[in-house]
């Protein structure tokens, strides 16, 4: 059998709203056209009286499938919540807990509503825990894009303290401005500064007085401002590196003790170094007239003397000859 349950009709003073007083679960429809809401009686107060009144039906209770209705209180979905028509947040803080968000829109407006004059930065922040958080959009006060880290959160707003970030990729097109680090490539003219295809300087520079643009090699002089020797050098056993000048004694271009050996013509000298002994080639076979070597003042002098030469007197080593334009004093060894 059937069984029906009866709510009685109830009414708050003729308006909308709950009665004013129900009996411990009793249930009571309010008649006024504006409210139909089924309302129930909750509790006991010891009299039978309901402590409270609960709207539990309606279109004001429950989700109106038909009409607009504005829905009060803090409300949590536990399964999909799928949204035919817009979706409009009034509050000032969205939270989206999801690991992943997927967006169909191309398009995403940052800063909507934005008028006069701008002052927030905009972009996207990345959160990464104990690591300062990345940043990627615009810095309105630089007025100009940039990527970055510091302590800012996705809540701040304003000019946001950034520290400038390295930005990774492969290819840039359009002009850079600042210090680049690795190759660049272009068409000629499309950088400024050194490209690694360069085989000239794009302006030529004077080094030691030879113009020099990098297509060639150029053979440049000592320095006029050099002030030593790369290495040292030894000259008759005394070294020389271009800082000061040195001394040779009298014996120092030697070959043994006190020897001075010669090859070839020797250069022009007024005053020669004294040396013990001096040695000269054996040249017999040379068919030549040799001048022959004197000490001058013999006679007269002592200590340190000159040699001389006179060209009426000479000798001839390949035939022995010697001649002169006279001869004093007895002449024994030999027929003339």
């Amino acid at each position: 059998m059937a069984s029906t349950i009866r709510i009685k009709k109830r009414a708050a003073s003729g308006s909308a709203g709950a009665p004013s007083s129900l009996a411990s679960s009793e249930l009571a429809f309010n008649e006024n056209t504006s409210d139909k809401k089924l309302y129930y009686g909750y509790g006991d107060n010891g009299s039978g009286v309901a402590t409270s009144i609960i709207a539990i039906g309606g279109p004001g209770a429950f989700c109106d499938l038909t009409t607009a209705q504005t829905v009060a209180g803090n409300k949590t979905f536990s399964d999909n919540l799928v949204v035919s028509g817009n979706l409009t947040v009034n509050g000032t803080t969205t939270s989206i807990q999801t690991t992943n968000s997927v967006v169909k829109d191309g398009l995403i407006e940052l800063g909507n509503g934005t008028s006069g004059t701008p002052g927030n930065d905009s972009g996207l922040v990345i959160e990464r825990g104990n690591s300062a958080n990345a940043f990627i959009g615009w810095d309105e006060s630089e007025d100009e894009f940039i990527v970055g880290t510091g302590t800012f959160t996705g809540a701040d707003t304003g000019n946001l303290s950034i520290t400038s970030g390295t930005l990774v990729a492969s290819t840039f097109k359009g002009n850079l401005t600042g210090n680049v680090t690795g190759n660049t490539s272009g068409s000629s003219g499309s950088c400024t500064g050194n490209a690694a295809t360069a085989t000239t300087l794009a302006n030529a520079r004077t080094i030691g007085g030879t113009s020099f643009d990098g297509s060639a090699n150029i053979a440049v002089a000592l320095s006029a401002t050099a002030t030593a020797l790369a290495t040292a050098r030894t000259i008759a056993g005394v070294s020389f590196d271009g800082t000061a000048n040195i001394s040779l004694n009298n014996n120092a271009i030697t070959n043994g003790a006190g020897y001075i050996t010669s090859s070839g013509n020797a250069a022009t000298a007024t005053t020669a170094t004294n040396s013990t002994h001096v040695y000269v080639k054996d040249n017999e076979s040379t068919n030549e007239n040799n001048l022959i070597t004197f000490v001058e003042n013999a006679t007269s002098s002592t200590g340190n003397v000159g040699l001389e030469m006179d060209g009426n007197l000479y000798y001839n080593p390949n035939s022995g000859t010697l001649a002169a334009t006279y001869f004093a004093g007895t002449i024994d060894g030999g027929t003339w």
